[in-house]
């Protein structure tokens, strides 16, 4: 099993919770003294006629350093591609609108389609309904489509259907890698390891009348954040709402038994003294906390529930690991689409086939030349001097690099990267709800709401705060959203 140490910050990209960082971000960015221009071009003013520029659209808050651009242009040249490839910045804060604007005006070919917004709207939705990406069905099937759509697995080209069509390109995200559990043997029998049923009350059944000696912990770890359980209680949340995998239906998530009984279990748990009452349910440090990582070092607990896949520090002789896999929910966000008024749909195409299937185009843009800007020790790029390469990781996220690219330290799947990636994607469960995406149009406050609630749960228990969470949902229309929804949803069947 691999270490994973940022998985967290995998999951939180991927959804509107990214946005906050990334505001901040962009306005630092804004007010650096960094170059006027809009687009960075590496054409040569002697390149001939027939070669094809492809111009790709991004939000401000990504950079690719101009030389790397010169040079992937010139490995297109020497491998005998006519083309080569244009940036264009668009203003984050408004990215959406200015990519609109920009395709209109025929001035892009290849658009990054943007992330959800701060209460959880998801613009790229919009978009799409809006007719502004190439519908990809049409293509994919043909010789350049099928090398295109042989370069992510098949189960993320699933994940990326919208009203039953396929309009981008799927992120590599991990987007939930599901939970693990590991039991100190010590505590914990394998008679009732191997007994447990996969839910959080069979393992405050365990805890209960156990001897647990530790004075600096607790006998329950709970190292998971935000709404990292969705798998064990079989469904995900989005855009404020619970999407129930056994009966596929839409629920209020305030009214849902399994979503409140959850946190229920957790509230006994606290009272038992089995855990933190001040534990954190959106902003989980978990695994990054040094003093967590030492009494997970030592085995100062009896069982601890994480997200992610399992750290090394638990692979103990005397610590047992069972898995609760992730399932593959929609992945609209972060993905890559083709403009439908592009004068060359089969160019594109082309080079897009050629861009993603190809291990070199990919690290020349981001890392430069290999041993002349980069070297690669032990399978991890570095700077020439052996340091630690930036990560650069909003620029491979908005170009989508992360398949066919080097990994950096720290980065996971480093054996074998594109192998890897393909094993795990194809062998995670597919949500029944993948591929919808509904109109949050009625949104409103509720995303923040759920939020601001699991926030409150913060030493309150959730009888105390559950009230006045409703009441909240209720006055910002939870009702009319909630039914706007299994409307489309039920349509969407």
């Amino acid at each position: 099993m691999k270490k994973i140490n940022r998985n967290l910050i995998i999951t939180l990209i991927v959804v509107a919770i990214i946005v906050i960082p990334i505001l901040i971000l962009s306005r630092i960015h804004s007010g650096l003294n960094r170059e006027k221009e809009t687009s960075e071009s590496s054409m040569p003013s002697d390149v001939a006629d027939n070669v094809v520029t492809i111009t790709y659209a991004v939000p401000d808050i990504c950079r690719i350093d101009k030389n790397n651009l010169n040079l992937l242009n010139e490995e297109f040249k020497k491998d005998g591609l006519h083309y080569r490839l244009e940036i264009k910045y668009l203003d984050y804060e408004g990215y959406a609108d200015s990519l609109a604007n920009e395709a209109k005006n025929g001035n892009i070919d290849i658009a990054f389609t943007g992330f959800g917004d701060a209460s959880g709207a998801n613009n790229t939705y919009k978009l799409l309904q809006s007719g502004l990406f190439y519908d990809l069905d049409h293509v994919l099937s043909g010789d350049t489509g099928k090398v295109l759509y042989n370069s992510f697995p098949e189960n993320l080209w699933k994940s990326v259907k919208c009203d039953q069509h396929t309009y981008s390109i799927p992120s590599t995200l991990v987007n939930d890698q599901g939970l693990y559990v590991a039991f100190n043997r010590d505590y914990i029998t394998d008679e009732k390891i191997k007994s447990w049923n996969g839910n959080l009350e069979g393992l405050y059944e365990m805890l209960q009348n156990k001897s647990f000696t530790g004075k600096d912990t607790y006998a329950f770890l709970y190292l998971i954040t935000d709404y990292s359980f969705e798998n064990m209680i079989g469904c995900e949340i989005r855009s404020g709402l619970l999407y129930d995998y056994d009966t596929q239906t839409v629920k209020n998530p305030l009214e849902s038994d399994k979503f409140i009984g959850f946190l229920r279990t957790l509230d006994k748990m606290k009272n038992g003294g089995y855990m933190s009452s001040s534990v954190s349910y959106v902003n989980n440090t978990g695994l990054n906390d040094i003093g967590i990582r030492k009494d997970i070092e030592s085995g100062n607990y009896a069982i601890a529930l994480c997200s992610g896949t399992t750290d090394e520090l638990f692979m103990r002789d005397n610590v047992y690991v069972k898995r609760i896999p992730g399932v593959l929910s929609s992945r609209i966000n972060g993905s890559i689409g083709i403009i439908n008024s592009v004068n060359d749909i089969n160019a594109v195409v082309d080079f897009l086939a050629k861009f993603y299937s190809s291990d070199k185009y990919g690290n020349i843009l981001i890392y430069g030349l290999e041993n002349e800007h980069y070297k690669v020790v032990d399978g991890i790029a570095c700077n020439i001097d052996g340091s630690g390469l930036d990560d650069r990781y909003l620029t491979k996220l908005v170009l989508n690099l992360f398949i066919n690219l080097l990994p950096v330290s720290g980065e996971d799947f480093r054996d074998n990267r594109r192998q890897e990636y393909f094993s795990f994607y194809e062998s995670l469960k597919v949500s029944p709800f993948i591929g919808f995406e509904p109109d949050t149009e009625h949104l409103g406050n509720i995303s923040v709401d759920l939020d601001d609630f699991m926030s409150s749960l913060n030493g309150h228990s959730v009888e105390e705060v559950l009230p006045a969470a409703k009441d909240k949902f209720q006055s910002d229309g939870i009702d009319k959203y909630l039914a706007s929804v299994r409307n489309q949803w039920e349509k969407y069947r």
